[in-house]
């Protein structure tokens, strides 16, 4: 057997053996498909804050389904003539072939009718987001996006044109709240009752008698019985007559929570003359903004999600640690309302008296 011929049949099984191509492109395209669901989900939310600012309505589209088919196709071949007579005439062919054909499939559908009063008009439940205070959200942050109201004390309305700034005590309670959350004094409990769910908040001071006194300047800033250890967190803002075991908390849509971080975004001074928005608004909180979104005429080189809107880009800075995780949060807010999209709201009772 000649060299030749030798090396044309070595290649041929090489052509027929390659491996197969699922398991590296699931390693390699599920991360991928991830992070562009991610960084879509991310400028959509952002987009749309941008918009509520300038009074634009809101529009949102939802991912359904995604399917990537990949087809492999191969194909390999040899030949070869001898002249035993005239070795100089004697040759050999290899053919082959490899084909990958990768077809992604995305179902996308506006999300509109029922599903978005469902998901972004209807207030969010409270037995849903006070639970996130035991999963380790920050109590002040939560509360401070979500609520509306905790017993009297109001949020800011970024929607009124009187009265913008809400009560002084209501970031005071979330202050006191912050601290016992802290010291793991802050508890809470979702049981099951006869009209669905309901979420108690627990506070336990029996390894830190220190900040009893701080649990008891809580009960008295949403009149609490100072006898109790939990309260009933109820949708709205009146408990039931005589009862003060119960925390009344009107919380907020998800269009509601967008329109309290849109007021704050900072906008040309040109903008509000002319009438196009409402003037910047800011909390009882201090100065700096809740989630800090800038604007400006070029496309910033850093940020962590920006997206362009009318003539100038808006986006929130890679390096502003506080804001990338009130963002966060508002993803998290924005994924269980999604969720929900075939439940009713909460209902408002108000007791007679």
């Amino acid at each position: 057997m000649t060299r030749r011929r030798a090396l044309a049949l070595a290649l041929l099984p090489a052509l027929a053996a390659c491996t197969s191509i699922g398991p590296d492109r699931l390693n390699r395209d599920q991360l991928e498909y991830t992070l562009a669901m991610s960084e879509g989900s991310k400028r959509q939310t952002l987009f749309n804050i941008v918009r509520l600012r300038y009074a634009d309505a809101p529009a949102f589209v939802s991912v359904n389904q995604l399917v990537s088919t990949y087809s492999l196709q191969r194909s390999g071949g040899a030949s070869m003539e001898a002249f035993p007579r005239a070795s100089g005439s004697t040759f050999f062919g290899l053919t082959g072939g490899l084909q990958l054909t990768d077809t992604p499939t995305f179902t996308m559908q506006p999300v509109n009718g029922q599903q978005f009063v469902n998901a972004y008009v209807a207030p969010l439940a409270p037995h849903e987001v006070v639970p996130l205070i035991q999963g380790g959200v920050p109590v002040e942050l939560l509360l401070g996006l979500v609520a509306q109201s905790i017993g009297g004390l109001q949020n800011t309305h970024p929607l009124a044109h009187r009265g913008r700034e809400g009560s002084p005590q209501f970031y005071a309670l979330l202050g006191l709240l912050k601290r016992l959350q802290e010291g793991g004094v802050l508890g809470t409990q979702v049981r099951r009752v006869k009209d669905g769910s309901q979420a108690f908040l627990i506070f336990n001071t029996s390894n830190t008698p220190d900040l009893v006194p701080v649990v008891r300047e809580v009960f008295a800033l949403v009149d609490l019985d100072p006898k109790t250890q939990e309260a009933a967190v109820v949708y709205g803002s009146l408990r039931e007559k005589g009862e003060k075991r119960q925390i009344p908390l009107v919380t907020r849509s998800l269009l509601g929570v967008m329109a309290a971080v849109a007021a704050e975004i900072e906008v040309a001074p040109a903008d509000v003359a002319r009438g196009r928005t409402m003037p910047t608004l800011r909390e009882y909180r201090g100065a700096r903004p809740l989630l800090q979104i800038h604007t400006g005429p070029e496309r910033p080189t850093d940020a962590y999600a920006a997206v362009k809107l009318r003539d100038a880009w808006h986006w929130i800075a890679d390096d502003d640690f506080h804001s990338k995780s009130v963002f966060s949060l508002l993803e998290l807010l924005k994924s269980i309302a999604e969720s929900n999209q075939n439940q009713t709201a909460p209902v408002l009772t108000i007791p007679a008296r």
